[in-house]
C-alpha cells in the first residue's frame, strides 16, 4: 500500500496545546488585576456574610425613626433621641477604592447607608466625594455610578443637613468642620457624622485620646504635643448624640471605633452669644484662616 493509501480516509487532528497564562520577561507569570467591580463584590460578600453590613442599616434605620407623637403623654420606649434625616452626604478621606481594601469596604458600606435613606426620603441622595489621593479609575467608577467627585476640596459650611461620611480622619478635619459650622444653633444641627468618635479624644482611657499628652507632659488645653487644636471636636462631644457602630471584629481596620453622630437640640438651646464665638486661634497649625492638613476650596456641600 502506498502512502497516499495509507492516509485515505482519515483526517489528520492536530492536538491543541492549552493556552499558557501571559508571561513576564524572565519567564514567571504575570498577575491577572482584578477589576474594581470585581473587588467590591468580593468586599460585600464578606460585609454580607458577617452580617456587619446589615447590622449597620439596622442602626441607621433605628436612629432614623419617627419620633414619638408630641401629642402622646406615653413616654418613649427609647433611650435614643430621634436623629433627623441628612437630605445629602458628602464623603471625605475615604481612600483610593483601587488600592486599599480598607477604603472597599468603607465604601460598600456607605452604599448600603444610601439605601437605608433612600427608603426614608424616597428618592435617592446626592452624593458627593473628594480625597486628592482617588486615581482615574476611582474617579471614573463613581461617577459612573451617579456621584459627584470633586476636583477641589471644600470650605466645611454646610448648607443643608449632611451626612459627613469621614471614617477614620484626621482630627483636624473634624476639628475644622465643627469650627466651620460653630455659628448658631440651627447651623450646627446641620452636621450628622459618620466617623470617628468625639467623646474618644478626650477620654484618658483611650490610646488615641489627647488627655495626658502634651509638650514636655503636659497637655495645652485643647492641643496635643504638636500644638494641633481639637478645641471644638472636645466641646462637640458633649452636644452630640454618639451612637457607636457594631461591634467591627471582623472588619476591625475599617470600622473600629467609629459612629453615627448628630446634635441634641436639647444640648444647645439657650446658649449665651459667648458660646458661639471661637476662641482666637494662632497655633503653627493655622495658616492664613485656613487649618494645615485640611484644604479648602470654594465648594458647598449639596448646593
Amino acid at each position: 500500500m502506498s502512502a497516499q493509501d495509507d492516509t485515505d480516509g482519515f483526517t489528520s487532528v492536530a492536538r491543541k496545546k492549552p493556552a499558557r497564562p501571559a508571561r513576564n520577561r524572565k519567564g514567571k507569570e504575570r498577575f491577572r488585576e482584578r477589576p474594581l467591580e470585581e473587588k467590591l463584590e468580593a468586599r460585600a460578600q464578606g460585609l454580607s456574610e458577617s452580617r456587619y453590613l446589615q447590622k449597620c442599616k439596622d442602626l441607621l434605620r433605628s436612629a432614623l425613626s419617627s419620633p414619638p407623637s408630641p401629642d402622646t403623654n406615653a413616654p418613649s420606649t427609647s433611650s435614643v433621641p430621634h436623629c433627623p434625616p441628612p437630605v445629602c452626604v458628602v464623603c471625605l478621606g475615604l481612600g483610593s477604592l483601587s488600592e486599599s481594601t480598607k477604603a472597599q469596604d468603607q465604601y460598600v458600606l456607605l452604599q448600603g447607608l444610601l439605601e437605608e435613606l433612600k427608603g426614608v426620603m424616597n428618592e435617592d441622595i446626592p452624593t458627593e466625594f473628594y480625597d486628592p489621593v482617588f486615581t482615574p479609575e476611582d474617579t471614573a467608577f463613581l461617577a459612573s455610578k451617579g456621584h459627584t467627585v470633586l476636583s477641589s476640596p471644600h470650605p466645611l459650611v454646610l448648607t443643608h443637613r449632611t451626612l459627613l461620611y469621614i471614617p477614620h480622619g484626621p482630627r483636624t478635619l473634624f476639628d475644622a468642620l465643627l469650627r466651620s459650622n460653630w455659628t448658631c444653633p440651627e447651623q450646627l444641627e446641620k452636621v450628622v457624622v459618620w466617623g470617628n468618635r468625639l467623646d474618644l479624644y478626650d477620654d484618658p482611657t483611650y490610646s488615641g485620646s489627647l488627655a495626658g499628652r502634651g509638650t514636655k507632659g503636659k497637655r495645652e488645653e485643647g492641643g496635643d504635643e504638636l500644638g494641633e487644636s481639637a478645641e471644638f471636636v472636645v466641646r462637640a462631644a458633649k452636644l452630640f448624640h454618639i451612637l457607636p457602630l457594631p461591634d467591627p471584629k471582623d472588619h476591625l481596620e475599617a470600622f473600629n471605633d467609629l459612629a453615627l453622630q448628630w446634635i441634641v437640640p436639647e444640648r444647645i438651646r439657650d446658649q449665651p452669644a459667648s458660646f458661639w464665638v471661637p476662641e482666637p486661634r494662632n497655633g503653627p497649625e493655622e495658616k492664613g484662616g485656613e487649618v494645615e492638613g485640611v484644604e479648602r476650596g470654594g465648594w458647598e456641600a449639596c448646593a
